[in-house]
């Protein structure tokens, strides 16, 4: 089945990242235990499309962490490529970089550019950690990490991790932002821990987000801890 495949790609990506982190993990039952998790990895692939001649694969990832049932870390992707392979290897490779990278490297395993990347951000005592953005269409000034929009973006999720309550010892959350804009339109969408959260959401939809001449897709997950 195409989801037995994903799934052993997307496992391949993972200890394949461990590896060149330098990470001490252990595979059990298709499940990875790292510094004391066990993360499982789930797919569901909705099949393929065609469009100009480019192979589409959407598929939803969930990582379930120590077996809770993987809304935490829950992302849809769309793989794009020449064949149907290329495009699942795409699809992967987005998860990658947009949420299993932050999530690894929040728990001490940051391998490739994100050893020399600055510490993590403080908001009100959550560490937090983005994953890179995925952007569909030509990035506009400032939504660039460092750049002026994106700070904006930032303290938008600020506002809204500083309301939540403060957990005794070590937790992990995510926030992911999705943003449709160009041609003078915009829609914006925020969720927390998998679930869309209304607030964040109205925070982002009043943002101005940057004019193109083209419209655009912005994606981006937020990878945020607690103290130790």
């Amino acid at each position: 089945m195409i989801d037995d495949q994903i799934h052993h790609v997307a496992l391949q990506t993972l200890q394949n990242h461990l590896t060149e982190a330098g990470a001490n993990y252990t595979v059990e039952d298709g499940d990875i235990v790292l510094s004391h998790h066990r993360l499982g990895l789930s797919v569901a692939f909705d099949g393929f499309a065609l469009q100009n001649d480019h192979h589409i694969a959407p598929v939803e990832f969930q990582i379930h962490m120590d077996g809770d049932n993987g809304e935490r870390f829950r992302v849809g992707v769309v793989g794009i490529g020449e064949t149907d392979e290329i495009a699942l290897r795409a699809a992967v490779e987005e998860w990658h970089v947009l949420m299993a990278a932050p999530l690894l490297a929040t728990l001490g395993a940051a391998a490739g550019q994100r050893r020399q990347e600055p510490p993590p951000m403080q908001f009100a005592g959550w560490k937090v950690l983005p994953g890179r953005a995925c952007v569909r269409g030509a990035l506009p000034p400032g939504l660039e990490g460092g750049g002026a929009f994106f700070q904006r973006v930032l303290r938008a999720v600020r506002d809204t991790v500083v309301d939540w309550i403060q957990p005794d010892g070590f937790a992990l959350r995510s926030v992911l932002l999705m943003a449709n804009a160009g041609g003078g339109q915009q829609e914006a969408q925020a969720a927390v821990d998998g679930l869309v959260d209304e607030q964040l959401t109205r925070r982002i939809n009043e943002l101005p987000w940057p004019a193109a001449s083209d419209a655009y897709f912005y994606k981006q997950v937020f990878v945020l801890s607690s103290s130790d």
